[in-house]
């Protein structure tokens, strides 16, 4: 039996009888889920909620009256009309594990952001996964000491609050456009368990000041680091030689380099991975380079290569038909000599996972 309904793209729908279901998306905060016929029994084993903060009334009522088991929810929180029921449903669950506040924050619906956080706080113990878009109007995030994932998306203003926030539990972070001293203080206080970080920017791009800082910041709290995606500028490969020796359990780089007017200086790039990085490291991705790397820089970072763990190399950059067939062909000569794969003009939707 099918055990989840997306009621984003179903509304007349009739549930079974007796059908439980463990998975819900309820995003069309207009139609009125509670004359579905069923409803209330099929809602009862919920794991899963994926919900429109601005659900209406009936709708919420039953999830409330109903739904005890949610491990998982998705909040997506708009701008106004949000119900202010929706943290009571959050305080009767039993065993809340994720939460995504998602969509950005906004000036105009502070006081529901403060209640749906202050509604996490019956959940401080079992939180593990924590995802929001925007600065927090409480201080939530210090309740959370068994947090292992933080997902941050922030608008470059800084964070006072959580520079010296301690998550002794922390595996994994993932942050968007946080100002670099709170994200400095962030990976400080870590807890020394990452080992997975990536940092990325949308607008506002750290300069060459920052990113050393940044990556010293790295080497002194995240030696357990496997896997790491971060913002590098030419000026820094030395800082990116010490990283590497620091972190021996890398596994996967990820380089962004988003620097319209500054070609890549792909001969210092692969010159500094060859000498410096990590016997564990297999997968190297680089991200928005001006310029693509020559035939030749290529050749010499394979040669200077050979005899380690085989590497896949992504390099988002758009590439003619002709360019593609002579990296192709490259590729080819050097897969006996630890060249695994390399891939062009990768898509938004691409994930590590493919390769």
């Amino acid at each position: 039996f099918c055990k989840h309904l997306n009621l984003e793209i179903i509304e007349n729908i009739i549930l079974s009888h007796g059908q439980e279901y463990t998975h819900l998306y309820m995003t069309n905060y207009y139609y009125e889920y509670h004359l579905i016929p069923e409803a209330e029994q099929c809602f009862s084993k919920i794991k899963f909620l994926r919900c429109d903060s601005r659900v209406k009334d009936n709708s919420l009522a039953i999830l409330t009256k109903m739904c005890k088991s949610i491990e998982d929810l998705e909040l997506i929180i708009y701008k106004y009309e949000n119900n202010f029921g929706i943290p009571k449903l959050i305080e009767n669950q039993e065993n809340l594990i994720n939460v995504s506040f998602l969509h950005k924050y906004s000036p105009y619906d502070g006081l529901f952001r403060a209640f749906l956080e202050n509604s996490l706080i019956k959940h401080a113990n079992t939180i593990q996964y924590f995802n929001i878009c925007g600065q927090l109007e409480t201080q939530i995030l210090t309740s959370f000491v068994n947090l292992k994932d933080l997902v941050l998306m922030g608008d470059w203003e800084r964070w006072i609050y959580i520079e010296n926030l301690s998550l002794p539990s922390l595996q994994s972070l993932y942050t968007r456009d946080i100002n670099t001293e709170s994200l400095k203080g962030l990976i400080e206080n870590s807890g020394g368990k990452l080992n997975e970080l990536n940092i990325s920017y949308s607008v506002i791009f750290p300069d060459a000041i920052s990113t050393k800082e940044i990556i010293q910041v790295i080497c002194q709290n995240c030696p357990n680091l496997t896997h790491l995606e971060f913002y590098y500028k030419n000026c820094n490969v030395l800082d990116l030689e010490k990283l590497l020796i620091k972190c021996q359990y890398l596994k996967i780089l990820g380089i962004y380099y988003i620097v319209e007017d500054e070609f890549m200086n792909w001969d210092n790039l692969f010159n500094i991975l060859v000498t410096s990085s990590p016997l564990s490291l297999h997968k190297l991705k680089i991200i928005y380079p001006v310029n693509q790397p020559e035939l030749k820089s290529l050749k010499l970072f394979f040669d200077n290569w050979e005899g380690r763990k085989p590497i896949s190399l992504i390099i988002s950059i758009k590439g003619d038909f002709i360019r593609k067939k002579q990296l192709n062909d490259l590729i080819g000569n050097y897969k006996s000599k630890g060249v695994k794969k390399i891939i062009y003009n990768i898509s938004r939707n691409w994930s590590w996972d493919q390769i």
